[in-house]
């Protein structure tokens, strides 16, 4: 079965922070929200808001367009 669009989004922010060597918690201090969010949206457990996606994608340097077309990408795989 395929992975929906946000099984995707959740298992890329998963590897944007494995790739970093972060915890939750070290990603929710740099990016000034609540460990639970973090969580949340790496078990795509909670409607993501683009405002607190971007906050985790500053934690990485990643630009929202960019996280999007590589989520587009593994959709496509």
């Amino acid at each position: 079965m395929k992975e929906t669009f946000k099984e995707v989004v959740a298992n890329e922010l998963r590897a944007l922070r494995a790739r970093s060597n972060l915890k939750q918690k070290e990603v929710a201090n740099i990016a000034g929200i609540d460990i639970m969010t973090v969580a949340r949206y790496e078990n795509n457990s909670v409607s993501m808001q683009l405002d607190m996606l971007e906050k985790i994608l500053s934690v990485y340097n990643v630009p929202l367009n960019i996280f999007f077309t590589n989520v587009s990408a593994n959709m496509q795989n």
